[in-house]
């Protein structure tokens, strides 16, 4: 069912032998003069981009769980020196998001170098084109996001001597990263999610839904360019405006798709392709979604999983509760994401798998990612091949609720687009809904400060452990903050263990961003660290 793309000879070719920036020119490499000569080695070469995202370095573990675990909406299940914000300089984890990001650039800079050699149809370069400008971006916006300046290279490393390059300022960073996409969504004009009919490449609207969280990326911390609220809301509506996506009308139904590895090119407008039973691919092509942050179990025929990443008592709270229901720590909700993404059983640490109930909020499983779903056998004990949404319809709705907001206030514009989320949550989008009459519609009204306030509770109930609430809690200016009022409500709300509250006493100004690497500071002289470290 996967268009399985990233294929082995694509690894193989891009082989680097060091990883470091800048560090050398790459070794057990195809040399560049005798290569993209044709259309299908510059696919080879694009292929080989998109392959360096599901690196177990980036998206594959480390940026999805290293980094992303202990906000208010989810912890880890162990104290461990990364998750809870104790990194340093010299932590392998930090170092290596970092390296692997360049890799990508470097892979997208040598394509785009060599772009015009081959003689081939030009409506395929320019696709081809489109999409590597916007996964160079991508790699960017992630550097930028998460280490402030960084160095801005656009051509391939030419030389060992190519180390010093001083760090560009966030805001110029961020000025290329539109610059590449704004181009990357002229020369896709022609991919549409219709006519691909899959959410693993590029397309355009996936380019319109990212530049208009690139841009309310702008507009909150650190910039604060707050006119750049009304270039996410342009490219927001662009995409709805489209009429290619629609809101799947099974909540739960959106992640059991990833699981049976089946394409919804309604929902997602972009997703990571990890569909592989990783023997024999060197740990590319599969993810730990399900099996670091899925419902614990040690029943392989289930499906592996540590349970690592688990929900917190404030998330769960956030879900809307039928006042008619018991009052009990597992009362009746109206909102059918709770019980979804809060796991309220697993299977224990048995090698026969038995199903047990889980009734504290504190202790259930981040359950978004459910292996018992998965149909790819015999099942992996570390990797699992659900693909991972990098971008879903329900958060360009979000986006442009909080643009138009921003903007113009809140209007109907931006109450139409938070209650469409509102309306699938509680089930009301279903044949059969479970509770016909309940109202799911925001409360009206609202000002301007106390809308963003809904949309910011929304976005945690919606996109929880999707990678995006840490970033969002840093734009929004609040983090250290927020991690502050989170301790304060667990310590007042029977979250007191350590596991919990770690992460939350130990964040401070420092982690709104990651170190620079060590090794990288040694290597080229024009790096300077981050403040606290």
């Amino acid at each position: 069912m996967k268009k399985i793309f990233f294929i082995l000879t694509t690894l193989l070719f891009f082989n680097f032998s060091c990883s470091k920036l800048l560090d050398t020119k790459p070794t057990d490499f195809v040399v560049p003069e005798f290569f993209y000569s044709n259309a299908a080695e510059l696919q080879m070469a694009l292929n080989g981009v998109y392959s360096q995202l599901i690196d177990a370095d980036c998206y594959g573990n480390n940026y999805l769980y290293m980094f992303n675990t202990n906000t208010d909406e989810s912890y880890g299940f162990s104290i461990d020196l990364i998750t809870s914000y104790q990194y340093t300089f010299t932590d392998t984890k930090v170092n290596v998001l970092w390296n692997s990001s360049y890799i990508g650039i470097e892979r997208a800079n040598m394509l785009l170098a060599n772009i015009n050699k081959p003689q081939m149809d030009e409506t395929k370069r320019g696709i081809i084109e489109g999409e590597a400008l916007f996964l160079r971006a991508y790699f960017y916006f992630l550097l930028v996001s998460n280490y402030g300046d960084v160095p801005l290279k656009l051509t391939p490393t030419a030389s060992v001597k190519d180390v010093n390059i001083a760090r560009t300022p966030t805001k110029d960073v961020y000025a290329q990263i539109v610059k590449d996409m704004i181009r990357a969504e002229t020369l896709l004009q022609t991919q549409t999610i219709t006519s691909v009919g899959y959410s693993g490449k590029i397309t355009k609207t996936a380019v319109q839904g990212m530049l208009a969280r690139v841009y309310l990326y702008m507009a909150g911390f650190p910039l604060m360019q707050t006119d750049k609220y009304a270039d996410a809301l342009f490219w927001a509506q662009k995409v709805v405006d489209s009429k290619e996506h629609g809101l799947n009308p099974d909540y739960s139904q959106v992640f059991i798709n990833y699981a049976k590895n089946k394409y919804d090119v309604k929902e997602n407008l972009w997703e990571l392709e990890f569909f592989r039973d990783n023997n024999g691919f060197a740990n590319k092509g599969g993810t730990y979604a399900g099996r670091f942050c899925g419902i614990r179990c040690s029943d392989n025929s289930v499906g592996y999983s540590t349970g690592s990443i688990v929900a917190t008592r404030k998330l769960f709270d956030l879900y809307q509760i039928n006042p008619a229901s018991v009052t009990t720590p597992n009362k009746e909700s109206f909102d059918l994401r709770r019980d979804w993404n809060c796991a309220n059983y697993n299977y224990g640490s048995a090698a026969v798998a038995k199903k047990t109930a889980v009734t504290s909020p504190w202790l259930m499983c981040a359950g978004k990612w459910r292996r018992e779903y998965e149909e790819v056998v015999p099942k992996n004990s570390n990797f699992t091949p659900q693909n991972f949404p990098m971008l879903r319809y329900s958060d360009v709705l979000l986006m442009l609720a909080e643009a138009e907001n921003a903007v113009n206030g809140p209007t109907k514009v931006a109450y139409d687009a938070i209650n469409e989320v509102r309306k699938r949550a509680y089930g009301l989008m279903l044949p059969t809904p479970p509770n016909p009459t309940v109202n799911s519609a925001l409360t009206p009204g609202l000002l301007q400060d106390k809308f963003l306030d809904a949309i910011k509770a929304e976005r945690s109930r919606e996109l929880c452990f999707e990678a995006l609430r840490r970033p969002d809690l840093i734009r929004w200016g609040n983090f250290v903050q927020d991690m502050k009022t989170f301790l304060a409500y667990a310590i007042a709300n029977g979250g007191n263990n350590l596991t919990i509250t770690t992460a939350s006493r130990m964040v401070t100004e420092r982690n709104l961003l990651l170190p620079i690497p060590s090794y990288d500071l040694s290597l080229n002289k024009l790096l300077t660290p981050n403040p606290g470290y």
